[in-house]
């Protein structure tokens, strides 16, 4: 009796066109909600997870979700919606989205909250990469826009200080790749040189490219790019102090931990700046004595904390 009955299966699942097991393809710039977590969710909502040649495309961007979906010889649908709740509820929005478009389930027929209407978009003309790579995905840009401000701490070769700093970036112009910049300048400090006393400030600015290198509920983002200081030298105790230039060129590393909300940033980092030009303060004595040099660190460390809004 059991041999029958794996027969009678066998016999099923033969009959059963391959077709039938295709599985719409699904990607995903992020973990939160993944590409796995939305086909998965699909497989519960559509026929074997969809047409074979469909393909489903979501983008999160902070509360943000864009979706696009395509099909051979239709024209491509896309929305961005407001998303919030964990990575589960950001996965089932996105399969409902895209199972309502697939005509496989009518719009109204669930009853999620914030399901957006249609939005076709024309399709491409013949030539474009899409046309001739099927499997080719068009890139992800973004406008979305951050200004923000913080304060920091600083440790070098002289010693401790804090500061200010402000910024202005678009984190993700292409798919997770973005620039930002920085401005940002610490309390005056002292340096001996020679008897005398250095009192150095030094603005600096810094343009940096920044790529996400995670997402969830938080994102990891990396920066770096070159920062320029502007030197501010005042001496006591001797003549004049000064530095031997009032530019110095250096890189700028850094890596920050950024909680999402509402199109906003709240945000820690940890960065170093690194000055390879090795420049120096000098002390002038006089025609009798030779000028003192004191060097200035090459490296410096900082813990930066601050909020940057959404302007667009």
């Amino acid at each position: 009796m059991k041999a029958l009955t794996a027969l009678a299966l066998a016999a099923t699942a033969l009959a059963i066109p391959l077709p039938a097991f295709a599985v719409a393809r699904v990607s995903s710039n992020s973990n939160c909600p993944s590409s796995d977590a939305i086909s998965l969710r699909l497989m519960g909502l559509l026929p074997a997870g969809g047409p074979e040649r469909a393909s489903a495309r979501v983008r999160s961007e902070g509360d943000t979700m864009r979706i696009e979906v395509s099909t051979p010889g239709e024209e491509s649908r896309q929305r961005t919606v407001e998303v919030a709740g964990d990575c589960d509820a950001r996965a089932e929005m996105a399969a409902f989205i895209i199972a309502a478009w697939l005509d496989a389930m009518p719009v109204g027929t669930f009853s999620t909250p914030g399901i957006p209407p249609r939005e076709t978009r024309p399709m491409p003309r013949r030539g474009r990469a899409s046309d001739d790579d099927p499997e080719a995905e068009r890139l992800s840009f973004s406008k979305h826009t951050l200004l923000g401000g913080g304060f920091f701490g600083q440790a070098d070769g002289i010693g401790a200080s804090a500061g200010l700093a402000a910024m202005v970036g678009m984190p993700s112009v292409i798919e997770n790749v973005g620039w930002l910049f920085e401005a940002s300048m610490s309390l005056s400090r002292q340096m001996a040189v020679g008897q005398g006393i250095a009192n150095i400030r030094r603005p600096t600015f810094a343009l940096s490219a920044t790529f996400e290198l995670y997402r969830k509920l938080w994102l990891v983002r990396a920066q770096v790019g070159p920062v320029v200081g502007i030197l501010l030298v005042h001496g006591t105790g001797y003549d004049a102090d000064r530095s031997d230039t009032t530019a110095m060129w250096g890189v700028d590393v850094g890596c920050s931990l950024v909680r999402p909300w509402q199109g906003h940033e709240l945000w820690i980092r940890l960065d170093a700046n690194a000055w390879p030009q090795g420049r120096s303060i000098l002390s002038g004595q006089g025609s009798s004595s030779p000028n003192i040099v004191a060097p200035l660190p090459s490296l410096e460390v900082r813990s930066l904390f601050g909020f940057s809004f959404g302007i667009l």
